[in-house]
């Protein structure tokens, strides 16, 4: 019998603040990036996950850089950045026989939770963006894959707020997550690829 879990791990003010500090960066530049992120007193992912505060943790997934809060943000230097924040899962013996998430430094994890839990959480973080860039460019819906793209065309990149499928669970689960986009990286990840860049490029 497989239970159903949402789990979070909120996005403050501060954490915004940072987001948008780094999204006036050029994403392509490493050196930047690290700088800024270093600033900001992000861990390096290596290091922080051999530390004392994840022993008990039984796993989590790999990325560059840890927040203070405890997101494992994705900065590699390849025109893009991304930052999750919520994730909707089943623990059914299958992918997951365990909730790994509540053990997560910074995250929680609620049994029992699904989808206006999980919607509830990305509409948080969309509105704190609202809050300090106005209405976004683009509010993109795909009811039939629960999929949603929120985003800001910016100087020198875009912003996207995203929710859907999760790609390292082959789409079994779904994650909602931040994205900035650099608006000139000729291979940055654009979600649903060349449609989403020309809309948030041109």
């Amino acid at each position: 019998m497989s239970e159903e879990y949402v789990a979070v791990c909120p996005l403050d003010e501060e954490l915004v603040s940072r987001v948008l500090r780094l999204a006036e960066l050029d994403l392509t530049d490493a050196d930047a990036v690290e700088a800024a992120t270093g600033e900001a007193g992000w861990s390096d992912w290596s290091q922080a996950v051999q530390g004392p505060a994840y022993a008990e943790t039984p796993d989590v997934p790999e990325a560059t850089h840890v927040t203070p809060q405890g997101h494992f943000v994705t900065a590699d230097g390849d025109g893009a950045l991304s930052l999750p924040f919520a994730y909707l899962y089943t623990v059914d013996g299958g992918l997951l026989d365990e909730d790994i998430w509540d053990a997560v430094p910074g995250w929680s994890s609620q049994e029992g939770a699904w989808r206006p839990e999980f919607d509830a959480h990305y509409a948080t973080v969309v509105q704190r963006f609202t809050d300090r860039l106005g209405p976004p460019d683009h509010d993109i819906r795909r009811p039939k894959y629960d999929t949603r793209y929120v985003s800001w065309r910016l100087e020198h990149n875009a912003l996207v707020v995203a929710q859907g499928p999760e790609p390292l669970s082959y789409h079994q689960f779904e994650d909602a997550h931040i994205l900035l986009i650099s608006r000139t990286a000729k291979d940055a990840p654009f979600p649903d690829a060349e449609q989403l860049r020309a809309l948030l490029t041109s």
